[in-house]
C-alpha cells in the first residue's frame, strides 16, 4: 500500500466527521494513548463525542494519561454523568510484555461489554541497536508489531460482538504505512539483521500482512 495524498485524507475525514458521533454511546481504547499521536487522538474523541463515550487509555504513564483525562470534557448529555457508559479511565500495561498484554486484554474482556474503536500507537525513540526483552524479542519490534497484533487478536471477539450488535467497529494503526520493505524469513526476529532502518521497515510489513 501507498500512502494517500494529503488532500484524499481530509476528504475522508471530512466525510465521516459529517455522520460523527454516532447516535449510540461509543467505547474506545488508545494503546498508547500516553503521548504523542495516541494522545491527541484520545483527546479529539472525547470532544468529538462531548464527553458522551467511554475512553480507555493504555499504557505505561499514569500521570500523563491522567491529565489527558482531566482535560477531557464531561457527558453533556444528563442522563449519562456518573454512568459506567461514559467513564474515561486508565489501564496500566507495559506493553512490551506480551505477558503483560494478555493479563491486560483478559481482564478487558472480562468487564467491557463493548468495544467500537481499538486505537494502536505505541512506541518509543532509540538509537541503540537490538534492546531484547525478557521474552526474546526486540523491545521495539513488541510495541511497534506484535502487541498491536495481540491486543487485536485477544479483542476480536468483543469487536465482533460489537459489530453484530450493529454499532460502528473500527480498529486503527498507526505506523507510516506503506514504508515496509521485504522480509527475511530466515531471521523473522532480526537476530542477525538488526538495525533502526530494518526494525522499522520490519514492523511496518509485518502490520501489513496481519491487517491483510
Amino acid at each position: 500500500p501507498t500512502m494517500p495524498y494529503l488532500a484524499a485524507v481530509r476528504a475522508a475525514n471530512t466525510a465521516t466527521l459529517a455522520s460523527f458521533p454516532p447516535s449510540f454511546t461509543p467505547t474506545a481504547l488508545f494503546l498508547g494513548g500516553t503521548s504523542g499521536i495516541g494522545k491527541a487522538m484520545a483527546l479529539s474523541f472525547s470532544q468529538k463525542t462531548k464527553g458522551n463515550s467511554k475512553i480507555i487509555i493504555v499504557g505505561r504513564n499514569r500521570s500523563s494519561a491522567e491529565s489527558t483525562i482531566a482535560s477531557f470534557p464531561q457527558p453533556q448529555r444528563e442522563e449519562l454523568r456518573g454512568k459506567e457508559e461514559v467513564r474515561h479511565e486508565f489501564v496500566e500495561c507495559d506493553a512490551t510484555l506480551m505477558e503483560n498484554v494478555h493479563k491486560t486484554t483478559k481482564e478487558l474482556l472480562g468487564r467491557l461489554k463493548k468495544l467500537n474503536y481499538l486505537v494502536l500507537s505505541p512506541g518509543f525513540l532509540t538509537i541503540k541497536g537490538r534492546h531484547e526483552t525478557t521474552e526474546g524479542i526486540d523491545k521495539k519490534l513488541a510495541l511497534n508489531y506484535y502487541a498491536r497484533w495481540t491486543f487485536i487478536h485477544d479483542l476480536l471477539p468483543l469487536l465482533l460482538k460489537t459489530k453484530q450488535s450493529g454499532e460502528d467497529v473500527s480498529v486503527i494503526t498507526i505506523l507510516a504505512a506503506g514504508t515496509g520493505g521485504q522480509v527475511d524469513w530466515e531471521d523473522l526476529g532480526l537476530k542477525k539483521g538488526y538495525g533502526l532502518v530494518a526494525a522499522a521497515k520490519t514492523a511496518v510489513t509485518y502490520t501489513d500482512y496481519m491487517l491483510e
